[in-house]
């Protein structure tokens, strides 16, 4: 682990890293290679970030495979989307939806995106997961309570995706804590934490669910099972 602290900035070169980003950016580097094993992180796709500021987070930079990512590999941007660096690698397309999260919810410190297999076909409006113990590790008060996930047409313009999330999600009494899902349809999931983690714990427990539990939508009443 100590040789991998040899990146002690951010993928620009220009901005350094404190010794504690180094370790948490190790940490989620880690969250990568286990999504990796279970075929997650496909291709290029997939993508990770962690809080820097009010206002900037580290995000990890396009075109790379997630297995390989160092900390070096995350770029300092604004919650614009925009790299601070004059000249700096390309990061995420998904910039802009991580920013969104870190805008409206000061107690999430890392955000997660794979592509995990459970996820493949699932489509709009929301998922519910009703009566498993596991729902307590999301937030929910007991096992009864239902929890909601709200799933977004994937139509690729990251603008158009962001109003509508802001909306749907932010645009109403904000929660103080707890975690910040949703999923694109037919794409992945984000998944926000107040830790990196809180982050891993939070989207383990939902592909959990999905695997195993089964859950429901408003086109599936009985509930189905990935």
């Amino acid at each position: 682990m100590r040789s991998e602290r040899k990146h002690r900035f951010d993928a620009s070169r220009q901005f350094p890293l404190s010794l504690l980003e180094q370790i948490r950016l190790e940490r989620l580097c880690q969250v990568a290679s286990r999504l990796d094993a279970r075929l997650a992180i496909p291709a290029t796709s997939s993508n990770f970030s962690l809080r820097h500021s009010t206002d900037s987070l580290l995000i990890s930079r396009s075109g790379k495979h997630k297995r390989a990512l160092t900390a070096g590999d995350f770029l300092l941007v604004d919650l614009s989307g925009k790299a601070l660096a004059y000249v700096a690698p390309k990061p995420s397309d998904e910039t802009l939806l991580h920013a969104l999260v870190y805008k409206h919810c000061p107690w999430i410190n890392c955000v997660v995106h794979c592509h995990a297999p459970e996820l493949e076909k699932i489509k709009p409006d929301q998922l519910r997961f009703d009566g498993h113990e596991l729902l307590k590790a999301l937030g929910a008060p007991d096992h009864n309570t239902p929890w909601l996930i709200p799933v977004y047409e994937n139509h690729q313009d990251m603008g158009v995706l962001a109003e509508q999330i802001q909306k749907r999600q932010f645009q109403k009494s904000p929660a103080v804590s707890g975690p910040v899902l949703f999923v694109l349809a037919q794409h992945g999931i984000y998944c926000g934490g107040e830790s990196v983690e809180r982050a891993e714990a939070y989207l383990e427990s939902v592909l959990h669910l999905l695997k195993h539990v089964g859950f429901t939508t408003p086109s599936n009443k009985t509930g189905a099972k990935q």
